[in-house]
């Protein structure tokens, strides 16, 4: 047996066997990869396509979840046939690697959708994602799926970017806690669960104007600092496993081939070890977009350079990488270190020793706990943002009539990447790759590109399984968001809302579009009720969407003629409950007549029922915002912990008169927010205790301890989140006026009290010093706690004493909680 094929060897041992033994086509091949639509249309031409194909074997199979259209069986008799191939004739055996997104659940038919990741963020509940991961990381794993293209580890500030929804937040510490628990959920020991791809890096979710794609304009200080500590702690506390380059720019070269980033910042500064992926068509676009190449073979040579290790979707470019490496211009040792990360994954993915899947013999793929995990997370999720005379929970008896485009159907409840809004995205990849002509919900066109699909030379090899064609545009029909959730068991707002209580509907218009046909029954259904419930807001896809991925905003006004419908029945004199949904921020203009705002964001599909049960008080609201509300698109960017001298807010600052000319602010709006970051309301109320410090001084090197109470002073049981908030007073280069250092989610029956014990390591208060040495510095240290970065404690001082100390290699990343009685 071949040292490689040992698995009491350990695993640096087998790639390094295995490696010696490759030619470079078979090098060049591991790099590479592939989509698995022809393979899914093959039919009984299956092993010819696969040998025409991949002689040399192949890295990935990517989207691989697409191959699940139908059921989780037919996707693992697939995965079984084309892994046999792999293994048993090839020359060398190396397994296929099957990965798919992943990121809300496993995106295909009877896979568990979770809700968005701002909607996990809004929970300040690491515990539950984690949970999530696990699950997410089970049914994949259980239909062969061995790697996931997630968490979004992305620090996103700017509204307008139309990914907002797969991020956890503008807050570097609340994405770092949220990622290290998605990732270990996922991950598991690696062998038991799937490999996690942190993505993107670096600073893709804050370019120019907000618009995907676009440059990104930020200081090394600031790009390490905020945006690279999220990966970084991943790797280096859940040992993530691969990492995901950013389609954005860094002072003029495209992260995927700029060194500084790749092989500096994220190779040598962090020390990554695993396995460096482009995103889907980077390699390309430095040739099609950034023209920063010559054509299409030349890009992949700058995208291995560059760093990207394997190249996604398909690997055109990396395969043609051998005539470079022969007239010298790329290093051999280059593809190696490419290999041995892509085998590594393998290996650890248990690939070599256990690469069939067994075949389930009954249903049952996505246990009813995962449903009931989604369930919990969305009803943690929901914000109340405003409750005017305690409008909320709904009074019983209440005649309420319920008006919007998201308060009847299910469907804009989806985050994308799930299986709805996934595979419109692989229409439009037909249309784009194949020609189709795709028009409203014909698919004629779709037919006639795949059966154009040539899978070989000659006329046998290019018949076409016409049933397999039949099943992937079932599969793909506009209606199965709707079907899966009639599957899932999805019930609308409406549908919940009404059992029980006098609850009449109709949509009043549409979510995008200027029909306001809807407008006359509207205003007629909100004058016979007591009180109006409107479901307002947008939606997530790449098509019929008010965001998603490409799908960016330059305003976070209401869509559509959505503001026309409020303000319209604003004027029948009822008072209104407002529930924001979307991927990301909206700020309607707010009538008086608005008394409540439920932000729900993209729940899933439990949030129909979710929703419910907070308006009629069987649930109590406890999320929180895991983002800034600004008042208007202008005040765009206006993250809750900015630098100190930036013209907002300061409570800090010293006021006089030539502050208060020179710095004054906006002429034409507020300089606070909306709504600040980590707010959110409850039917119940709470006191927070300011921190007492254990000491007054703490050396560098050591622990600051501080010790604070919550009590649930109203009649309600609830949860509260408890925010330790962090300024350096004397650091010599500009800090932000506060920044997150710990939280807690506490559940407390009235009356109730628990005391809180933060203990944080002098080691996560680390910086840019003015020499771009990363350190921690003496001097005072300022602790607030509260619910909110607005409602906060008096400042309390810690001394940190002793020398500057360096932390690059030495950071702490997460603050220890514990809980008293």
């Amino acid at each position: 047996m071949q040292n490689y094929k040992n698995k009491s060897m350990d695993i640096a041992a087998r790639v390094e066997d295995l490696l010696v033994l490759m030619t470079l086509q078979e090098k060049l091949a591991q790099i590479a990869s592939d989509l698995p639509v022809k393979l899914m249309i093959a039919g009984s031409m299956l092993p010819l396509v696969l040998k025409r194909g991949y002689p040399d074997g192949l890295g990935r199979l990517t989207q691989y979840s697409m191959a699940g259209i139908l059921n989780p069986k037919d996707i693992i008799r697939l995965g079984n046939a084309v892994q046999r191939y792999f293994v048993e004739e090839t020359r060398l055996g190396i397994p296929v690697m099957f990965q798919s997104e992943s990121l809300s659940g496993y995106p295909a038919r009877e896979g568990t959708i979770f809700p968005s990741m701002l909607n996990l963020a809004s929970t300040f509940y690491p515990s539950l994602i984690e949970s999530m991961g696990q699950a997410i990381s089970g049914e994949c794993r259980s239909v062969g799926i061995r790697q996931v293209l997630s968490p979004v580890l992305d620090v996103a500030r700017d509204p307008r970017w139309g990914r907002c929804y797969e991020s956890y937040g503008e807050d570097t510490y609340l994405v770092t806690q949220m990622g290290i628990a998605h990732v270990r959920g996922l991950q598991k020991n690696r062998k038991d669960g799937v490999l996690a791809t942190g993505k993107h890096f670096l600073g893709y979710s804050e370019t120019e104007g907000g618009r995907n794609t676009a440059p990104t304009r930020i200081g090394n200080r600031e790009l390490y600092e905020v945006f690279a500590t999220p990966f970084e702690a991943a790797i280096k506390e859940a040992d993530l496993a691969a990492v995901m380059t950013s389609y954005s720019e860094i002072d003029g070269i495209p992260c995927g081939a700029n060194k500084n980033i790749t092989r500096h910042l994220l190779r040598e500064v962090i020390g990554f070890k695993g396995l460096v992926v482009s995103d889907g068509g980077a390699v390309r676009r430095l040739y099609e977009v950034n023209h920063i190449a010559r054509d299409y073979r030349e890009a992949g040579l700058l995208g291995i350079l560059g760093g990207m290790e394997t190249e996604m979707p398909v690997g055109a470019s990396y395969k043609q990488l051998g005539s470079y490496i022969e007239s010298g211009e790329l290093d051999m040792a280059l593809v190696d270190e490419a290999v041995r990360h892509v085998l590594a994954g393998k290996f650890e993915a248990g690939l070599f020793d256990e690469p069939y899947q067994e075949e389930r013999k009954s249903s049952g793929f996505a246990p009813p706990e995962h449903r009931k995990l989604s369930a919990e997370i969305a009803e943690q999720s929901v914000i109340l943002l405003k409750n005017d005379g305690e409008i909320l929970p709904l009074k019983q008896g209440k005649k309420i009539a319920l008006i919007g485009p998201h308060g009847g159907e299910t469907t804009s409840s989806m985050p994308g990447y799930t299986i709805g809004g996934y595979f419109r995205m692989v229409r439009n990849w037909i249309r784009a790759q194949m020609g189709a002509s795709l028009s409203g919900s014909s698919f004629q066109g779709v037919a006639d590109a795949i059966s154009e699909v040539k899978i070989g030379n000659d006329a046998a090899a290019q018949r076409i399984d016409q049933n397999a064609v039949d099943q992937l545009l079932d599969g793909l029909s506009p209606d199965i968001e709707d079907v899966y959730c009639r599957e899932f068991g999805a019930r609308s707002l409406y549908q919940t809302l009404a059992s029980g209580n006098s609850v009449t509907y109709t949509k009043g218009c549409d979510i995008m579009g200027e029909d306001r046909s809807g407008f006359d029954k509207a205003v007629k259904l909100a004058a016979e009720s007591d009180l109006v419930v409107m479901t307002l807001g947008g939606n997530c896809g790449w098509e019929d969407s008010t965001g998603g991925e490409g799908k960016d905003r330059s305003s976070l006004a209401l869509p559509g003629v959505q503001q026309e419908l409020l303000d319209t029945l604003a004027g029948t004199g009822r008072d209104i409950v407002l529930v924001i949904y979307g991927p990301g921020i909206y700020t309607p203009k707010l009538p008086a007549a608005v008394k409540a705002i439920l932000q729900v964001w993209l729940p899933g599909p439990a949030g129909g029922e979710a929703v419910a049960a907070i308006l009629t008080g069987k649930l109590n609201p406890s999320g929180k915002l895991p983002v800034t509300i600004p008042r208007n698109s202008g005040q765009i960017l206006n993250f809750y912990n900015h630098k100190a001298g930036n013209g907002l807010r300061d409570p800090k600052a010293v006021k006089n008169a030539i502050h208060s000319i020179f710095h004054g602010g906006y002429t034409d709006t507020d300089d606070t927010p909306l709504y600040p970051f980590g707010f959110g309301l409850s039917y119940t109320s709470f006191m927070i205790s300011p921190p007492e410090p254990e000491a007054d001084s703490v050396s560098l090197g050591g622990k600051i301890t501080l010790r604070c109470k919550v009590t649930n002073t109203g009649n309600l049981p609830g949860a509260e989140v408890v925010q330790l908030y962090y300024h350096d007073a004397e650091a010599r280069v500009t800090r932000p006026v506060i920044e997150l250092a710990g939280f807690v989610k506490v559940f407390l029956e009235p009356g109730q009290s628990r005391s809180i014990i933060f203990v944080l390591d002098t080691a996560q208060l680390g910086f840019y010093n003015e020499n771009m040495e990363f350190v921690a510095e003496p001097g005072i240290a300022e602790f607030q706690t509260g619910n909110s970065s607005e409602n906060l404690s008096a400042p309390v001082k810690v001394l940190l004493t002793g020398k500057t100390i360096s932390l690059m290699g030495k950071r702490s990343y997460t603050c220890e909680v514990k809980l008293d009685k």
